[in-house]
This record gives C-alpha cells, sequence and structure tokens, in this order.
C-alpha cells in the first residue's frame, strides 16, 4: 500500500548501485540548466526570481517520492508561469501585495484539483482532447511569451499582452524610448546562445551567458546607466505557510486554476510517457495528477508558483544517463545549495539576459512541423491546432484554449 501510494520511494528503498554515476551526472547537469530557467520562468510569472528557485526545489523532491516517472523534471515552465501571471495580473496589479498572495492561493488550488483528480481517477477523461489543441495553444503561448520579454529586452515599460496586433503597435510606439546598453546586452546574448546551441550543445549555454552578462555590467556600471538587474536574491530557505481562500476567491480563480492543472497535467505526462514507453515501464495516468498535485501543493506552502512537468529538462535528464528519480533528488540538492550559496554571485545579472534564455528557450515550443505533419495526414487536426493557434494569439490566452477544447470534443463525438 505504501509504495502503491509512494511510487518514487520504492525506486529508492531497493536503489542499484550501478546506477550512482548516472544518477549523479545527470541530477548535476540539470541543476545547471535548471537555476537560470527557474529564474526567468518566475519573472514570466511576475514573481521575484528567489520564488522560481523555491518552486524548483521542494515541489521536485516531493514529485521524486510520489510522482510514476523516473526522469521528470518538475518545476517551473514557462506555459504555466505564463497563464499563472494572465490570470493573477486580471485581477490586481502585478505589483501588488495582493498579487504573491492571490499566486500563492492558485498554486493551491492548481495541486487540490489535480490531487482530486487524481484519487477519483480521471486521467483517461484527457484523452478525449486532442494533442492538436495542446500543440496550437503552446506554439501560440510561446508566441506570447517571446513578445512578453520585449519590454526587458528594450529596458521600457509595456502593458500587459491584449492581442497581437495591439500589442506589436504597443511596441513599435515606444522603440524610440529603447535603452541601447539594454538592447545590446539582450542581443549579445541570443546572440551567444545560438552559437553555443550549434557549435557546442553538450555545454550549458544558459549558464555560461549568465555569467558573462554579470560580469560586463559589474565591470562597466551598466546598473547605473539604467540597465535593470535582478539586485539582491534571498539567501535563506522559505518558511512554510498555508493560506485558506475565500469562497470568492475561489470562484474567481477556479477556472484558470482548472486549465493549468489541465495543462500541467498533459505537458508532463506526455514527455513522461514517451519515455516510459521507451523503457517499457508503466505509468499510471492518475499517479501522475497526485504526484503533480502534491508537487503544486508544496509550491504553495512554500509561497510560490504553479509548477509542472518540464519537456526540455526532462529530456536533458534521461539523455544525460539518469537511471532512476535519485537524479531528481540530486538536482534538488544541487538547487538547495544555489538557495544558500550562489545567489549573491547573481546581484548584478541583467533581466535583458534572462529574457534572451527565455525567447531562446520558448522558441522550440513553436511547433511548425506539427502542422505540416497534421496537414498530410489529418485534416481535422490541422483545423483545430491553427483554430487553437489563431484564437490564443488574437482573442485570449485563456478563450483560445478553451475554444481549441470545445472544437475538439466536438469533432470526436461528430466522428462516433
Amino acid at each position: 500500500m505504501l509504495y502503491t501510494l509512494f511510487p518514487g520511494l520504492k525506486l529508492l528503498v531497493h536503489y542499484n548501485k550501478s546506477n550512482l554515476t548516472g544518477d549523479v551526472t545527470a541530477g548535476m547537469i540539470v541543476a545547471v540548466l535548471l537555476i537560470p530557467q527557474s529564474m526567468a520562468y518566475a519573472i514570466i510569472a511576475g514573481v521575484p526570481v528567489s520564488l522560481g528557485l523555491f518552486a524548483a526545489t521542494f515541489p521536485l523532491i516531493i514529485y521524486a517520492f510520489v510522482g510514476g516517472s523516473k526522469y521528470l523534471s518538475v518545476g517551473p515552465v514557462s506555459i504555466v508561469s505564463l497563464l499563472a501571471f494572465s490570470a493573477i495580473s486580471g485581477i490586481v496589479q502585478a505589483d501588488s501585495s495582493q498579487f504573491l498572495e492571490l499566486m500563492i492561493i492558485l498554486s493551491l488550488l492548481v495541486g487540490t484539483i489535480q490531487l482530486i483528480l487524481g484519487f477519483v481517477k480521471v486521467g483517461s477523461f484527457f484523452d478525449y482532447v486532442s494533442y492538436a489543441v495542446i500543440h496550437g495553444f503552446i506554439s501560440a503561448a510561446a508566441i506570447i511569451i517571446a513578445l512578453n520579454q520585449v519590454k526587458s529586452i528594450m529596458g521600457v515599460s509595456l502593458p500587459n499582452y491584449e492581442n497581437l496586433i495591439s500589442y506589436g503597435r504597443e511596441i513599435m510606439n515606444h522603440l524610440p524610448e529603447a535603452n541601447i546598453y539594454t538592447v545590446a546586452i539582450a542581443f549579445g546574448s541570443i546572440f551567444l546562445l545560438l552559437v553555443i546551441k550549434k557549435r557546442a550543445p553538450a555545454i550549458p549555454g544558459a549558464f555560461i551567458v549568465i555569467i558573462a552578462s554579470v560580469m560586463i555590467v559589474d565591470y562597466f556600471d551598466l546598473d547605473k546607466k539604467d540597465v535593470a538587474i535582478v539586485g539582491s536574491i534571498p539567501q535563506a530557505l522559505p518558511t512554510f505557510s498555508f493560506h485558506i481562500p475565500t469562497v470568492d476567491i475561489m470562484l474567481v480563480l477556479f477556472p484558470v486554476a482548472f486549465m493549468i492543472a489541465f495543462i500541467s497535467f498533459v505537458e508532463s505526462y506526455a514527455v513522461a510517457k514517451q519515455l516510459a514507453h521507451k523503457d517499457n515501464d508503466p505509468l499510471d495516468p492518475n499517479q501522475e495528477l497526485r504526484g503533480l498535485g502534491l508537487a503544486n501543493l508544496t509550491s504553495s506552502f512554500v509561497g510560490s508558483i504553479p509548477v509542472a512537468g518540464a519537456i526540455s529538462r526532462t529530456a536533458v535528464n534521461h539523455k544525460s544517463g539518469a537511471k532512476t528519480n535519485l537524479s531528481l533528488l540530486v538536482t534538488a540538492l544541487f538547487m538547495l545549495l544555489a538557495i544558500l550559496y550562489l545567489t549573491p554571485l547573481l546581484y548584478y545579472l541583467p533581466k535583458a539576459t534572462l529574457a534572451a534564455i527565455i525567447i531562446i528557450a520558448v522558441a522550440g515550443l513553436i511547433n511548425y512541423k506539427q502542422l505540416v505533419y497534421y496537414f498530410k495526414t489529418k485534416i481535422t487536426d490541422a483545423i483545430i491546432f491553427l483554430t487553437t493557434f489563431i484564437a490564443t494569439l488574437m482573442i485570449d490566452i485563456f478563450l483560445g484554449l478553451m475554444i481549441g477544447i470545445t472544437l475538439s470534443i466536438f469533432i470526436r463525438l461528430v466522428k462516433q
């Protein structure tokens, strides 16, 4: 019974020492990737970068024991961070004291929804939604995330994204106000990331770019020339707390919490299932819901943002030689060390560099090849993809997803 509720515990109790080298190596490599990503995705969510580090550590520890995947890297991800920011900023100002409180409650609701869905065993319901919806939505969301980084690249203030046309107009209007130093750092970071990715993909490009940009800003005192930097990051562990939401707040946040719970699970389960299939391992979707649910509850308890399994980090974990879920605990351990000892070194980290890292990371999520494949093989999936993609970009990020899901279910019912 204990191993049924905590499948990860079974792997650790019956650990084979021959897997130790692969797990430690993979865990360290993923940690190097996760440090800049967690900070960048915290910025997408509109919260302090320290909370991104917390969300990349403690939820991962919980998932390692409760989740069924040996490789799934749970923590902040770009799509979920964008959804969370869009929802909360539509209710209160992003820089207000209420913003963080609502974000923490959102994590609590997402975790509760996933946990309940896992225990009532409705994981199979998600099979009714076409993956074309997810591909179309993620492709559009990736573009929105990239566009939202333009303000950090230019060093200007821009309103929240509403639709592609209006936001494009705002960008053009603010071009004359761009800070030349900020723009230079951003494009220099993008160029270096692309070069490293092409010439030496095994090297952690994001980490190198961060070190280089910190040294440049510090040496030339660019922070005194209006280049925005991360600044002080608390060098301490979080305090655990529990926020009890009112009924009114729950009603307001429930729709987006359910949407994030859905997206978080589908994105996580898709990559976990693919890797489990390669190893001929069983993977229970309901156990994954429970694992992600407890991970999100943990993120709420440490005062942070909703989390999910990251496709890119999970793939890196697998390719780097991970054999068991011990690799996840190794990653979490190195994240703890980063929180306690490395954060002072990141004081001069320019936000433009984090924006560059985000843009390069999400560029790979724009899945135009999948759309071409749908046109060649299944025209209805191509229609679903395009409908979701256009509606998300042009109407609203939440409505776009709901339109795609509704169309997907309608087409499936018509065919039956």
